[in-house]
């Protein structure tokens, strides 16, 4: 119910939400990745998967917007995107990985021994998870966690930061939200460079759907790793992958410099009608009983 107050003020008033809502709505989604998305992964890896996407991670984000009355389509970019687009963000996304690999090794080389153990642990768990599950796991991280992160991260949240803070820091701040979800100390600077490319994606093109894409091609080439046994988290990766990592991190920036800086017509545009209260309504009770489900399996 704190949630719903804190969205109340700002979803009734003629301005249009901006960082307040945006937090108040990643509050409710941690808390349902811990009393949603945990149990349910518990009782199966992959249905639960599904379940902490739609009702931990987006459900958060589509109750703001209904309740605010404003129009899905605009204001997420839901539009098309060019078949250039769509193949520059997959590109783009294929060719992030060194960097990824670039600044997850460097923070291994950093962090406490205690986090690294931790996390490779993880990585370890998730080979198993893998070999257990190839083809729904690949299947689940393709589609699911694109669509789902990608409606709250990128098509909710980031309009709403640039509305209070200006687009540069919308990009770092989102991509920092979308870090934390994680919990990966070890992985963070990476996994936030992963959300800034996506932003990017999305303020480029004005769809989210490049995001989607470039999310899921990540996710695809991470599953693919995981599969054919690449994911070993002791071994370094090799010299050139680094090296080639810190070169193209630096022509990243560059690049992002350059897009956000340039007009696009990507500028989110709020198109707002009356509140949709039954659909609010809805969608909470939908979100309570997972919350009261989630609780009682915690109980159990």
């Amino acid at each position: 119910m704190c949630y719903l107050r804190r969205l109340m003020p700002e979803a009734a008033s003629d301005k249009p939400f901006g960082a307040g809502t945006a937090f108040g709505a990643y509050a409710a989604l941690l808390f349902g990745m811990l009393v949603i998305g945990a149990p349910a992964q518990q009782h199966g890896i992959v249905l639960g998967l599904w379940l902490t996407e739609g009702l931990a991670i987006a459900l958060p984000a589509v109750f703001a917007l209904s309740l605010a009355g404003v129009r899905f389509g605009p204001y997420l970019g839901l539009r098309r995107v060019t078949g250039w687009q769509a193949v520059i963000a997959a590109v783009v996304a294929a060719a992030n990985q060194p960097i990824v690999s670039f600044l997850t090794w460097g923070e291994r080389l950093v962090l406490p021994a205690r986090l690294v153990a931790d996390f490779d642990a993880k990585q370890r768990m998730l080979d198993a998870v893998f070999a257990a599950n190839a083809w729904p796991m690949t299947i689940t991280v393709v589609l699911a966690a694109p669509l789902g992160e990608e409606l709250f991260f990128r098509g909710f949240a980031l309009p709403a930061l640039r509305r209070s803070w200006g687009v540069l820091t919308a990009v770092l701040v989102s991509g920092a939200l979308f870090s934390l979800l994680h919990m990966d100390p070890v992985g963070f600077l990476g996994l936030m460079e992963i959300g800034i490319l996506l932003a990017a994606l999305r303020w480029w093109t004005g769809s989210l759907w490049a995001a989607v894409i470039g999310h899921a091609v990540n996710n695809g080439i991470a599953g693919g790793a995981f599969l054919i046994g690449w994911e070993d988290p002791e071994l370094p990766p090799p010299v050139w992958v680094l090296a080639l990592g810190a070169v193209l991190l630096v022509a990243g920036v560059i690049a992002l410099v350059r897009v956000l800086r340039k007009p696009t017509p990507a500028e989110p545009v709020v198109d707002r009608r009356t509140p949709r209260w039954g659909a609010a309504g809805a969608l909470a009770v939908v979100w309570i009983a997972s919350v009261v489900v989630g609780l009682s399996s915690f109980r159990r």
